[in-house]
């Protein structure tokens, strides 16, 4: 009977620091962002995968990622624990619904937000104007709410064709279903490219004020509020170190060197 107990005894203690570590397995979800998240055959890398990795490669936080579509990303890491979002822009609407780990340092053009529209419409949108316009975002696209008060503020109804995907968004209006997308003017135009549709088709028109207040590293409401801090602690640390910085000085000139100059950017780019 005494074996039997130590029996149990020793795999107990044997596997605690197992058990222990189950609640700081962190899953990261990412979609291709230059130059924070790019995605290359499964390889994830960019400035918010190194600055996650050398924030947590101290601690005994284990965080694996996973490409997925980012309105299936909201929509998991509202309802379960342990979901990073690797780029999520804070605002409002999503104050309480997340804990903010750590503001990105971002270009200044990236948080830049434009209407985009089909030359061959450029007439006909003009005539009509932004009173009778129909735009299409993804589900949960935090760049609505910018459009939505921006609209409200001229007197106007917002009207704004919510879909699944940045694809779909695309599709939408290169079919002709909505007179504009929103989109930012910092990533190529590989996503418009991919679905056969040529950039030199579009044009950007309006700017749209940006009422974000940032974009952060996030995590779930539902995820222990230990693991939180420690997460957080982890990224202030970094950051104190100087070495945030230098993690997004090596990428921005990563990315500088195989995009296109910023004029080039300017005419032919879209960032859904």
């Amino acid at each position: 009977m005494k074996s039997i107990f130590f029996l149990f005894l020793f795999y107990s203690v044997a596997l605690m620091p197992l058990y222990g570590k189950a609640s700081d397995r962190v899953l990261a979800y990412v979609e291709r962002i230059p130059p924070y998240v790019f995605i290359n055959n499964n390889n994830i890398t960019g400035s918010t995968i190194d600055i996650l990795n050398e924030a947590l490669k101290e601690s005994d936080v284990d965080i694996h990622y996973q490409e997925i579509n980012w309105s299936r990303a909201l929509h998991d890491s509202e309802s379960r624990p342990n979901i990073i979002l690797t780029g999520l822009n804070r605002n409002a609407f999503r104050e309480d619904i997340f804990h903010w780990l750590y503001k990105v340092p971002v270009h200044t053009n990236r948080q830049r937000y434009f209407l985009w529209q089909l030359k061959s419409k450029s007439a006909e949108n003009k005539k009509r104007g932004l009173k009778n316009a129909f735009i299409s975002v993804m589900q949960g696209d935090h760049k609505s709410k910018s459009y939505k008060s921006y609209v409200e503020g001229l007197g106007y109804q917002a009207n704004i064709y919510p879909v699944g995907s940045r694809e779909q968004v695309i599709h939408m209006l290169f079919k002709g279903r909505v007179d504009y997308i929103l989109g930012g003017e910092l990533n190529n135009a590989w996503r418009v490219k991919g679905l056969g549709y040529d950039p030199d088709m579009i044009e950007r028109v309006v700017e749209v004020p940006n009422t974000s207040q940032g974009l952060y590293i996030a995590i779930g409401k539902h995820t222990d509020i230990k693991l939180v801090n420690k997460i957080r602690k982890a990224l202030a640390d970094l950051e104190q170190s100087g070495r945030v910085n230098e993690i997004m000085s090596q990428w921005l000139k990563k990315t500088e060197k195989t995009s296109p100059s910023e004029s080039t950017q300017t005419k032919r780019t879209v960032d859904e």
